[in-house]
């Protein structure tokens, strides 16, 4: 039988499960926590095969620093042994990169800060047949959480379930059951507020286009919507943790 227990890697103290922790409870999943770091003890390949899925949480570094986070060459490591061993995976924005960046692709500075509310549309063709997009209603917009600058470009054999006008690449899939969003939807109010906070992060978010306040004050607009589309994704990836895995190449 495939394990209950999930691997989330956490890059940031204030970029946590989020939504996630609740819908994971809900899925009658357990959950282990790294905390990744200079020091980080990276799992075997041995003990990946312990788990039966995984979550990559977002972080404030770009998957091309690695200069300056020598860890990140560790961690692409590890993310292309699950990949191996075929194991179920949720990437969120740096997550999504990393997964992205593993699986083949390239990633890269955007055109721009994307942060704040912004809406997402489901791909047309492979949506309905991804086990955590399937329940999303397609014709029409998914208002979701963004704080990112960087982009990527699609794993060779990967294929888009997500997009908007400013980045085209809003959420992947890759061997079937690894996802990639590069949005949020597991953020809470708390969060927001949490990342929202200092002058420097004020003056960031102006700089880019977007209002601090405004997007404070749109939580309450956007978050019960939001909270919706995180509940159908990550119950389509329990669906995949559940489900008897393929074995590994």
């Amino acid at each position: 039988m495939p394990s209950n227990k999930i691997l989330v890697l956490q890059h940031a103290a204030t970029e946590g499960l989020g939504l996630f922790e609740d819908e994971l409870k809900k899925a009658n999943l357990t959950w282990e926590t790294l905390m990744i770091s200079e020091a980080t003890l990276w799992p075997s390949s041995v003990k990946l095969e312990e788990y039966g899925g995984f979550i990559i949480l977002g972080g404030p570094m770009s998957v091309y620093e690695r200069d300056k986070h020598p860890w990140i060459v560790k961690e692409l490591m590890v993310v292309q042994e699950i990949l191996r061993q075929k194991k179920p995976i949720l990437g969120v924005c740096l997550g999504a990169q990393m997964l992205a960046q593993a699986a083949g692709g390239r990633v890269y500075p955007g055109h721009g800060p994307e942060i704040g509310w912004f809406p997402i549309r489901m791909d047309d063709w492979f949506y309905k047949r991804n086990p955590c997009f399937f329940q999303v209603e397609p014709n029409k917009d998914h208002m979701v959480f963004q704080w990112h600058g960087d982009t990527f470009e699609m794993p060779a054999e990967g294929y888009r379930l997500a997009w908007n006008d400013r980045y085209r690449n809003q959420a992947f899939c890759f061997n079937g059951n690894a996802i990639g969003l590069q949005f949020h939807v597991e953020v809470t109010e708390d969060m927001i507020r949490d990342w929202l906070q200092g002058d420097w992060t004020r003056k960031q978010i102006i700089a880019s286009g977007s209002d601090p306040d405004r997007i404070l004050a749109d939580v309450p607009k956007y978050m019960a919507g939001m909270r919706d589309l995180a509940h159908k994704i990550f119950y389509g990836f329990a669906s995949l943790i559940r489900a008897p895995r393929r074995n590994a190449a």
